[in-house]
């Protein structure tokens, strides 16, 4: 099995980045994530699917019957499940569906960047970008168009690990290129504002007194 080439939804990873949590305190040291995809993939996913699906059912059972109720306020007769319930998949199941598979739904913050340094993102800035990420209790992942590394991929894109130096000396970004980080778990959001800062200022970790909020 070749994790790296499964595309993933945002409920996967997160599900992942659990099972991987898991994984690392019961066998006392840190799992990789493409070991800890392909465990989740082999052992779990099929059981998780089942519930996920079960879970996804009553809530949209629950906003059929919301979608009802109002409906059947502003005709003042009941309209009926069968009526309620197509009309609810045509106009909001879409968004229902897009909302609950969105990164932020599911424990993710995503902050876009442009590279403000004239170094770009190379040797010592990748080592820099790492070390400064390692010093979160987070998971960072980094997302450029065109890069051919990844650790795995989400919603059809690539994304890697920030926190290693040898995933970031694959991107080799310039000045001016965007950037796509995504952060989970209890500092991510702080992760992402010393990031903001190191990467749209071009200053060092230790030069940083003031940043950006992500929003």
């Amino acid at each position: 099995m070749n994790v790296k080439d499964i595309n993933l939804t945002p409920a996967e990873l997160q599900a992942i980045l659990d099972h991987k949590r898991s994984m690392s305190v019961a066998r006392g040291r840190e799992i990789s994530l493409e070991d800890a995809i392909e465990h989740f993939i082999e052992h779990y996913e099929l059981d998780w699917m089942r519930e996920k699906q079960r879970l996804d059912l009553a809530e949209q059972r629950h906003e059929i019957e919301k979608h009802k109720y109002l409906r059947s306020e502003k005709e003042g007769r009941d309209i009926g499940k069968a009526r309620a319930a197509e009309e609810w998949c045509e106009k909001y199941a879409h968004i229902w569906r897009a909302e609950h598979e969105s990164l932020e739904r599911n424990g993710f913050l995503q902050m876009v960047i442009v590279i403000q340094s004239e170094r770009g993102l190379h040797f010592e800035p990748a080592s820099t970008l790492a070390t400064l990420a390692q010093q979160y209790g987070c998971e960072v992942y980094l997302h450029r168009t065109g890069m051919e590394f990844a650790n795995f991929i989400l919603q059809g894109r690539k994304y890697l690990n920030v926190k290693s130096v040898l995933c970031l000396l694959t991107v080799k970004a310039e000045r001016g290129e965007q950037l796509e980080f995504i952060a989970a778990g209890p500092q991510a959001k702080t992760a992402l504002e010393s990031i903001a800062a190191y990467i749209s200022q071009g200053t060092k970790p230790q030069e940083i007194e003031a940043f950006p909020g992500v929003e």
